[in-house]
């Protein structure tokens, strides 16, 4: 059956010209000269109807004579869309500008008390980003970027952003550049590069940026002229544009060093430890704000930290006594709380690129800029951290002219075979002619196990137990104590730990080797003993936890003295979990659902996972596990996920990963209940303390104090019990569950449902 479709009048009109046009031509006959085509309509969207947008910058140059910046470039949606309407919007963009320079060009001579003249820096060469807007605040003369703005800035009379159509832009910028009282201008030979940001535009409040950089000489652009760091770096830790600083507005390796320049000063004020209001003025580069905000484990560690604590906690280094707590500061000038920093202060190679000394070797994208950390060639890095210790801000007066500030560059230095570089100074193991930090010098050291031994009538295993550095032995000479964990997993479907954590009494041998016993016996917190699991043919996890003493300032073994001190330096270690059978071969190896190298990028290798000391060094998540899923403490699970607010369930942590992102320990889609474990978990500390395996996933956030999700914990813990889980109970409890969650929570609904997609 045909269609019918209705036919507006104009339609009809337009039908009838047609046909009357058709008509006169049969007829020989003419309506007149034929019209030109017309052009096809844009295809575009709005800008308040756009969800995205992303910047293109095609072309920039700079008009010294006329003292004028132009630029053209794209602006589209993720499908590549044209986007309009940009140019009608009030404050749409903020433009950044800045070239390539020197530190002496940026440097401002000053006066000490004494009356020196300080005229220079020993790194004045050194390459640095120059920003051509300069900000002043609080009194402070260089604050930062006072981005140029096409509708606050534009001169009157004139239109300073206009639209080219099929979704390009022109900026036309007029006396952009001022540089604030700093005696530098343009320079046409050098890299130029502009930052461009779309401020919250359009109706859905939409944000981008963009670096562009060209060479002025022949106007095409170019690579970032200096990349001292992969972004990758800082958002392994750093997941979501979120969590980062400003957001989406400043989140790129580039775009940071716009604003943050070198010689940037901030101003602050803070309460001291005697009550007084302190006002001061701190480095407010990218490299010093984070060295300042990545300094320390908490607040209260980082003022713990041994010879430092003299210095970080004084007005010589403010940046870390009242800015960078980690907390605001009380009435009493003490913090409010706590933030618990993942990584190690000395492990300069969560950022930085390690061993990679030479140009040719460093990853695709950096400059050699990134090398600079070897050859210590600035005179405040070193500070930013560790303050005005050890002369670090020494200086020379060479004659008349004034002195010159070179700061710790004087001896660390890695340049003309001198290798006393900074850089070196925070590894172990690196084999060059320089200072080690022997407080890492642990991750070296390994575990090895053999002669297993299992006596079924008393129920005692026994093995021997090697630590090697390299090819040198480890003895009780070295280290003070010894601990060993040994637990089971199902040599079939190895998806937990099956028994109690049971610990091994370690014996030292002659021959430097130690004899480790375990009376496998006893069960503990309602979990089997080792040795009813063993029974019915477990294969072994040996885990062991041990301090070597080292040389300060090396990786040197020293033995330990009468009392069995170390004069030297303690290094924390916990090897790998091993997997064996009781014949001495490979066992099953424990299932995890999480990828350990998705949390080592943000807990190094002293996986700091608490207030204190590194909590482990150079484990695995197997190693984790030995504690927080058989035994007195909380299922891992639970741990990380945050019950009771502990882990990422911290208000703090949130500042960098939300629990609810999945995929930021989770490879692909492991989150899901499939991966659930065949056993109960440990909810916490208590009798009734068991949840069934998937229940226990969920519940680990959904039954939290420190959530509040779907109408609140308590409607949560109905539900899940509604479907055969078990939340809270005995292990025997948790044990004989029908739950049934993965009917409806399969690993893509998680997915879904957490916004992973």
């Amino acid at each position: 059956m045909m269609k019918r479709y209705s036919i507006s009048t104009a339609v009809k009109a337009a039908f009838g010209v047609g046909a009357l046009s058709l008509a006169l031509v049969g007829c020989g006959g003419s309506d007149g000269k034929d019209g030109e085509d017309g052009k096809p309509g844009e295809i575009a969207v709005d800008i308040n109807s756009a969800t995205a947008v992303q910047t293109k910058i095609e072309s920039a140059s700079y008009d010294a004579a006329a003292k004028t910046l132009s630029f053209e470039f794209s602006l589209t949606n993720p499908n590549g869309v044209a986007v309009t309407g940009l140019e009608a919007l009030t404050d749409p963009l903020r433009i950044a500008f800045g070239r390539m320079g020197t530190r002496s060009e940026a440097f401002t001579p000053y006066s000490l008390e004494d009356g020196t003249q300080v005229t220079g820096r020993a790194d004045g060469d050194e390459e640095i980003w120059l920003s051509y807007r300069n900000a002043s605040k609080n009194g402070v003369p260089m604050t930062g970027t006072n981005n140029w703005r096409p509708t606050r800035d534009c001169p009157e009379g004139l239109s300073c952003l206009s639209y080219l159509g099929e979704g390009r832009y022109r900026v036309t910028a007029p006396e952009i550049i001022d540089t604030n009282g700093l005696d530098y201008d343009y320079d046409a030979n050098r890299i130029n590069g502009i930052y461009l940001i779309t401020y919250g535009v359009g109706q859905n409040k939409l944000k981008n940026v963009e670096a562009y950089y060209w060479d002025p000489l022949t106007e095409q652009s170019v690579s970032s002229p200096k990349k001292v760091l992969e972004m990758d770096t800082c958002i392994s830790c750093h997941v979501g544009q979120d969590h980062i600083r400003h957001g989406n507005y400043g989140n790129t390796a580039d775009g940071c060093g716009f604003c943050h320049t070198d010689y940037t000063q901030y101003s602050g004020s803070g309460i001291d430890g005697e009550g007084n209001t302190v006002e001061f003025n701190f480095d407010g580069s990218i490299k010093g704000l984070v060295h300042a905000v990545h300094t320390g484990i908490t607040e209260g560690d980082r003022r713990e930290l041994a010879k430092f604590n003299s210095v970080i906690a004084n007005a010589n280094n403010p940046a870390f006594t009242y800015e960078f707590d980690g907390a605001a500061l009380d009435s009493e000038g003490n913090p409010k709380a706590e933030l618990n920093f993942p990584a190690s202060t000395a492990n300069c190679q969560s950022c930085h690129v390690s061993y990679t000394t030479t140009e040719e070797t460093l990853p695709e994208g950096l400059t050699a800029h990134a090398l600079a950390w070897f050859g210590d060639k600035d005179v405040t890095s070193c500070q930013s951290c560790h303050g005005e210790y050890h002369k670090g801000s020494s200086l020379v007066a060479p004659g008349e002219d004034g002195a010159t500030m070179v700061g710790c560059v004087t001896c660390h230095s890695s340049q003309d075979g001198i290798t006393r570089g900074g850089a070196f100074r925070h590894f172990a193991g690196h084999e060059q002619a320089s200072s080690q930090a022997a407080s890492q010098a642990g991750i070296l050291v390994g575990a090895s196990y053999s002669q297993i031994a299992w006596d079924e009538t008393s129920a005692t295993l026994s093995f021997t137990l090697n630590l090697n550095k390299g090819e040198e032995a480890v003895t009780s000479l070295h280290v003070p104590r010894v601990t060993v964990y040994v637990n089971a997993v199902d040599a079939v479907k190895p998806d937990a730990y099956l028994a109690a954590r049971t610990s091994g009494s370690a014996t030292a041998n002659p021959d430097g080797s130690y004899t480790v016993t375990v009376d496998a016996s006893k069960p503990n917190y309602g979990l089997p003993s080792l040795a009813e699991v063993i029974a019915n043919g477990a294969d072994l996890a040996i885990t062991s936890s041990f301090s070597t003493c080292f040389k300060n300032k090396s990786s040197t073994l020293v033995e330990l003295d009468g009392e069995g001190n170390c004069a030297g330096v303690l290094s924390a270690n916990a090897a790998k979990t091993e997997f064996v059978k009781l014949d001495g071969t490979p066992g099953a190896v424990r299932a995890s659902a999480v990828d350990y190298d998705n949390c080592a990028s943000c807990h190094n290798n002293d996986m700091v996972a608490r207030k204190g000391a590194a909590h482990y060094r150079n484990a695995d998540v197997h190693t984790c596990a030995q504690c927080h899923e058989a035994g007195d403490y909380n299922s891992l699970v639970v741990r990380v996920h945050g019950t009771f607010g502990k882990a990422h369930g911290r208000a703090d942590v949130h500042q960098l990963v939300s629990s609810a992102n999945c995929s930021a320990c989770h490879s692909d889609l492991n989150f899901g209940l499939e991966n659930a474990r065949s056993t109960p978990m440990r909810w916490n500390k208590g009798d009734a303390s068991y949840s069934s395996p998937q229940a226990g996933v969920c519940a680990s956030c959904h039954v939290s104090s420190s959530y509040e999700i779907g109408g609140g914990k308590d409607a949560a813990k109905s539900h899940i019990e509604s479907m055969g889980g078990v939340v809270a109970g005995s292990y025997e409890a948790a044990m004989l569950n029908s739950e049934s969650c993965l009917t409806c929570h399969s690993a893509e609904k998680v997915a879904e449902l957490h916004k992973q997609n």
